[in-house]
């Protein structure tokens, strides 16, 4: 009977990983991670990509823009199967990035009181304070829901109003995944 021991590579492939570690230097000195697809070592393929993305610059910049919506979409479909990911590295964000996270807070701000109308009576305003303390008294609960602006505030091809027929209380998640767009 022949004994023989399985590869980093192989075992790595056996459980579905997508990188190995063999601890040994690649070709240029590298040690560092390996993919398990093509056995290239991490650091070649940052390299690699990095010079890719220089030299063909105004290629890749008309990509995106000829297939921004596309590109969107993709976006957020990897968000939504990779929360835990996304949850993660936006704690992260918040937590480097605390100047910059209270100047969105205040942008958002902002265009809630500029596209609040003056002409609401204070029925309306009221009607918009009961839609938030609903939505307060939910999440004290330990449910996760936002008030949602339907045609949001600061869209990019449509912008709404902060007035109480534009708003809904819906989950964290459906809040989230919709995102700034109007899905009208």
């Amino acid at each position: 009977m022949t004994w023989f021991r399985t590869s980093p590579r192989q075992t790595a492939r056996e459980n579905g990983e997508k990188q190995y570690v063999t601890g040994k230097p690649c070709k240029k000195g590298h040690v560092s991670p390996r993919l398990v697809s093509t056995g290239t070592c991490l650091e070649c393929a940052k390299t690699f990509c990095a010079g890719y993305r220089k030299e063909n610059f105004s290629e890749i910049a008309q990509y995106n823009t000829a297939n921004k919506v596309k590109l969107n979409e993709q976006k957020i479909d990897w968000a939504a199967k990779n929360s835990k990911k996304t949850d993660v590295a936006n704690k992260k964000w918040r937590k480097n990035n605390p100047a910059k996270l209270a100047l969105l807070v205040i942008r958002r701000r902002m265009a809630q009181a500029n596209r609040t109308p003056s002409w609401l009576n204070a029925g309306q305003l009221f009607e918009m304070e009961s839609i938030y303390n609903y939505c307060a008294a939910l999440r004290s609960t330990g449910l996760d829901y936002h008030v949602d602006h339907i045609v949001p505030l600061r869209g990019n091809n449509v912008s709404g109003l902060h007035v109480p027929w534009n708003l809904q209380v819906i989950t964290g998640a459906e809040n989230m995944s919709k995102g700034n767009r109007f899905n009208g």
